[in-house]
């Protein structure tokens, strides 16, 4: 039988799922901008409630119990028809509620702007959110539920929690300044290179290049700005590797220079992620919707 008494809440169903799906109770905490007293707290209440525990606690390890595993499935499940409530209108059609987003810097510098600017005029009532982050922090914040969608630039997402839409592709271009004396980035060997943070997927795709050709990165600068990157490249500070859609006015403008490598020029893709239980609302499918129509138009390409 249930605990008498103790009256649960969808938070705390939500607190629950999000400390499965990340592992921890201090990461569901930052994902879910709540203290960690207040995450232990829901957690308690529900195992009171359930008369058992719902966590093994291995030292800084956690694990689910067996009822925690049973619970877990049903749990999702209630979330998602959670979801569908709040989006129930008073009997009319208009498409209004939430659009939480997420998406990398060059993705909202370079192509969000159009679109978002289209689905308010087409959807005044949705409220739109946006954040930046870097994509595998992006990704992280749709398994915690902390954002609607996630539009990312990076290698194809393979990820079996994930539904993935392709947008498009996009080049990343190596480049350097205007006066550097070399062609091809396999001469670069002992150049500055300038890398993105180490949470980028750029960054990680950049140093497992370099790696692989045999270039020391020992003279290094890094920068969690784009914009401050290519400043940097245009002062001849060193070497970058950026998405091509990003500097394309420098390098019309000659501020920058292009270096060709022996593997021709490197593929990322825009891609659309959100979690494959994820209800998406009708706010959320004209947003997609848009998206594409924008691909369809010239505007993803």
């Amino acid at each position: 039988m249930p605990g008498e008494g103790i009256l649960i809440e969808i938070r705390q169903f939500q607190t629950f799922k999000t400390v499965v799906d990340l592992k921890s109770f201090t990461k569901a905490a930052q994902a879910l901008q709540y203290s960690q007293a207040t995450i232990t707290s829901h957690i308690q209440q529900l195992e009171a409630e359930m008369q058992t525990p719902l966590f093994d606690r291995l030292g800084k390890k956690i694990e689910l119990t067996d009822f925690g595993r049973e619970l877990y499935p049903y749990v999702e499940e209630l979330l998602v028809t959670y979801s569908k409530i709040q989006f129930l209108s008073a009997g009319d059609h208009r498409i209004r509620g939430e659009l939480r987003l997420g998406a990398s810097e060059t993705m909202t510098i370079y192509k969000l702007g159009p679109i978002l600017s289209e689905y308010r005029r087409r959807y005044p009532e949705v409220n739109i959110s946006l954040i930046n982050d870097d994509c595998i922090n992006l990704r992280g914040r749709i398994h915690a539920g902390e954002i609607d969608l996630a539009i990312v630039l990076e290698a194809r997402v393979e990820d079996p929690n994930l539904t993935v839409e392709v947008y498009s592709e996009e080049p990343l271009v190596f480049i350097g300044g205007a006066d550097l004396p070399i062609q091809h980035v396999e001469q670069a060997d002992g150049e500055c290179m300038i890398f993105t943070g180490k949470e980028c997927s750029l960054r990680r795709f950049f140093e497992t290049y370099l790696a692989g050709k045999g270039i020391d990165t020992a003279n290094r600068l890094e920068f969690t700005s784009m914009e401050a990157i290519k400043q940097s490249v245009v002062s001849g500070l060193g070497i970058s590797l950026i998405p091509a859609v990003s500097v394309e006015a420098l390098l019309r403008e000659h501020k920058v220079k292009s270096l060709s490598s022996a593997e021709g020029q490197p593929l990322f893709y825009a891609q659309v992620v959100y979690h494959k239980n994820k209800w998406l609302s009708p706010a959320h499918q004209k947003f997609l919707a848009c998206m594409f129509e924008s691909v369809e138009a010239g505007g993803g390409k």
